[in-house]
């Protein structure tokens, strides 16, 4: 099951996203996504993706359910893309077994379930010169040294555990170089979480900024199940390896996010 969102994907994944055919598919012409609510669209995203869709990064375009989907889905690696297509698509089958209106035509619904089987063909180049070696520190170069290789060898699902201690390190960096001290009991959650409160206090972010820094502290929560069940920290079951990627670059991005907040001092 996914986690996370916010993906930067390549300008050739547009090609692949239909948004014409997600709004004829999902009955999302005028604003609405096929029979759901506000609150029933917000629970079935929290539920399938553990994702709150109601997020500021994802009412850039408007606050309609039509318009945070096509949101939400443009945050997306394409594997990804596909999963929440697929749900959406399943939903809407059961709902038209119990007499929703069906007017699609029939070439539409194949081009629709064909761009979801493209999808999940389309790879993902993950760019890692966000995770830099910041310090002399000889195991975080270790550390860097490790998720590259991972990442060459097509295993990011298999570097996750890595990429959490990585970001425990960063934010503890980040943090020490404001005098504020870290320990080793803490989450990265909370770590991430007094940093983001640090700029705040400190005026250095605005209101926009800091709501996205909230919502990155909650996935940066929701990563740790996930190091500790669905990565080799212990004796897991993996991810498989394009939810692993997935995870992997929505944790980076929040990464990217943090050094628009951070600029210069985010390095050496």
């Amino acid at each position: 099951m996914m986690n996370w969102l916010e993906q930067v994907k390549s300008s050739s994944d547009d090609d692949v996203l239909d948004m014409w055919l997600v709004d004829q598919a999902l009955d999302m012409t005028q604003g609405y996504v096929l029979d759901f609510t506000d609150a029933s669209f917000n629970d079935f995203i929290r539920r399938k993706f553990q994702v709150d869709v109601t997020a500021p990064m994802y009412k850039t375009e408007g606050t309609s359910k039509a318009k945070r989907l096509r949101a939400f889905l443009r945050a997306l690696i394409p594997g990804a893309q596909a999963d929440v297509l697929e749900a959406l698509w399943n939903y809407r089958q059961s709902i038209v077994a119990r007499n929703y209106p069906d007017s699609l035509e029939p070439h539409t619904r194949l081009a629709f379930v064909e761009m979801i089987g493209r999808l999940r063909g389309v790879s993902q180049t993950i760019n890692l010169e966000i995770v830099e070696k910041f310090s002399d520190d000889s195991t975080l170069s270790e550390l860097v040294d490790a998720i590259q290789r991972d990442i060459q060898a097509s295993a990011p699902h298999a570097a996750l555990d890595r990429l959490h201690t990585y970001a425990m390190k960063k934010f503890a960096d980040l943090l020490a170089k404001k005098g504020t001290p870290t320990n080793e009991n803490e989450a990265l959650h909370a770590r991430a979480g007094r940093y983001i409160n640090g700029l705040n206090q400190a005026g250095q972010i605005g209101d926009y900024s800091a709501k996205i820094g909230k919502s990155a502290v909650s996935i940066f929560e929701q990563f740790n199940p996930v190091r500790n069940k669905q990565s080799l920290a212990h004796d897991n079951q993996l991810l498989a390896a394009a939810e692993g990627q997935y995870v992997f670059e929505t944790v980076l991005s929040l990464m990217r996010f943090i050094k628009t907040l951070e600029g210069s001092n985010f390095g050496r």
